[in-house]
């Protein structure tokens, strides 16, 4: 159809034509029409590079028409920067984004990004002029009046501020190598459960930087000034380097926090590869740091002794409780449970469970521990699938709790260089889940385990035998020692002292 110059030009004119003088027809382009321009949300410039001669057509007209039948490919590059046609169309199923958003989208408060937080409140001003206005006053009013933050909408627009926002509190960034959204055991423990309840102090505002932070973030735009008061980095990162030279051209205080000896780690170790082609960005932070906190006094002797603090590992109640209901009768069971990574420390102990089994009758369970590549044959021990999210600490842990019905658990470990710096986590474990333990007699238990009274210790086949079987034999003592285990963990792996120790760290 031939459409004069004027029409082409007139909104009002054009819509009606196309719309044949349906009135909900006219009313929904117009009102897009209006909405579209108002917002700026399409560049007109770039809209006729795509498109070319329009034929002297309103080019928001044509796209209303013509350029909404374009990829969504095509549509972004003409599209506001800020509106992420993909990210909206899969969240909000949307074929159209653009129209959907105009029409209905933004009274739904649907966000045009993955890190909108709300900053579009009118459909009248230029949509990136507006979404950058708000979100700066809106991270500064959060930023202002909280002490724990983790919300990616919040953390990824103020570590690429160029200017400060002064809290009155000491600002602590942390970062760890995980996604915080599903936190590990790690980053759990050493990072979340701590800092978190630190918070309530009012003394700090913790920025909590993940994995799922990271690769949204303009790495080289990061700390353009001195957003932190603190930097708290947990075993590695991608960007060590470029965080280690920011901190200290704005003079911010580096802590490096590690549960593992990574520079030791050994070569059949999968993570060998990886930790050792970034192994000097691992030294150059570690020497650059003020402090360096630890989990035992094994990994603390790997390092400067004047700056490293041992800050022992404990009990998460905020994970998991303790277990009450113990198992009082049906088939004897003994059970293992770890990453999997551990098939050297199981079999440590296969030969042990295979002569226990020539005399008494008892399933062993494993949970995790090998590898389908280990290729395993499964005649000595029963293997329990993984849950779904098994690397979720919280999660993890409260499946665990409720699935597990054992009488004695084991706790092998391979008496390696790499292995002595782990620390006492299975014991305070095993503790709150109600279950006697035998242990490797190294110095990861035999420094907290007292052989026969919280636990046992084994170091060959003789001892894994005796001991296994003593709490075989006897069930009031594994009662005796499931008592002692937790009255030990409840005496001596509390967080609040934990707590005490990381304000100390903070601020002096």
């Amino acid at each position: 159809m031939f459409f004069s110059k004027s029409i082409k030009n007139n909104p009002k004119a054009y819509i009606a034509f196309k719309s044949k003088g349906n009135p909900q027809k006219i009313s929904k382009y117009q009102k897009a029409y209006s909405r579209i321009k108002s917002l700026a949300i399409i560049d007109g410039a770039k809209y006729r590079e795509v498109h070319g001669n329009l034929n002297d057509l309103d080019y928001i007209l044509h796209y209303l028409y013509y350029g909404v039948n374009d990829s969504l490919d095509i549509q972004q590059s003409y599209v506001s920067d800020v509106f992420n046609l993909e990210f909206y169309k899969n969240t909000y199923g949307a074929e159209n984004p653009v129209l959907d958003y105009v029409l209905e989208g933004f009274y739904k408060k649907n966000q045009v990004n993955i890190l909108d937080n709300g900053y579009i409140d009118t459909l009248e001003t230029d949509l990136f002029e507006q979404y950058f206005s708000n979100e700066k006053s809106k991270v500064e009013k959060i930023v202002s009046n909280s002490f724990y933050i983790h919300d990616k909408r919040t953390l990824i627009p103020y570590i690429q501020r160029e200017n400060p926002i002064e809290t009155g509190r000491i600002r602590v960034g942390v970062f760890t190598n995980d996604p915080f959204e599903n936190l590990a055991p790690c980053p759990y423990i050493r990072l979340h459960a701590l800092f978190s309840k630190l918070s309530e102090s009012e003394k700090f505002t913790f920025f909590m930087y993940g994995m799922d932070s990271f690769v949204m973030m303009d790495i080289d735009n990061i700390l353009r000034c001195k957003l932190f008061d603190v930097v708290v980095v947990q075993r590695i990162l991608p960007f060590l380097d470029i965080l280690r030279e920011k901190c200290q051209k704005y003079g911010i205080k580096l802590v490096y926090e590690t549960d593992d000896d990574l520079l030791g780690v050994e070569k059949n170790s999968p993570s060998y590869e990886y930790v050792n082609r970034v192994s000097k960005s691992i030294k150059d932070f570690i020497d650059a740091s003020d402090v360096i906190t630890v989990t035992t006094p094994t990994l603390a002797s790997k390092f400067d002794e004047n700056k490293t603090v041992i800050i022992p590992n404990y009990y998460v109640d905020s994970v998991f409780d303790i277990k009450e209901d113990i198992k009082k009768e049906g088939k004897l069971k003994l059970g293992y449970y770890g990453t999997l990574t551990h098939s050297k420390d199981l079999f440590l102990i296969k030969d042990v469970i295979l002569r226990l089994k020539e005399k008494y009758d008892f399933d062993f369970e494993v949970i995790g521990g090998f590898n389908a590549s280990d290729n395993v044959e499964e005649g000595w021990f029963k293997p329990i699938d993984l849950p779904p999210d098994n690397m979720n600490f919280k999660k993890f842990m409260g499946w665990l709790s409720e699935t597990i019905d054992w009488d004695i658990a084991v706790v092998p470990l391979e008496n390696s260089p790499f292995n002595q710096c782990k620390s006492e986590l299975k014991f305070i474990e095993l503790a709150i889940l109600g279950l006697p333990g035998v242990y490797s007699d190294m110095c990861v238990y035999n420094n907290v385990v007292s052989d026969g009274i919280d636990g046992f210790l084994a170091s060959n086949d003789e001892e894994w035998i005796e001991k296994i079987e003593k709490l075989i034999l006897d069930e009031s003592l594994r009662k005796i020692i499931r008592g002692n285990a937790l009255n030990k963990v409840l005496s001596d792996y509390m967080i609040d002292d934990r707590i005490n120790e990381w304000d100390i760290v903070l601020t002096k």
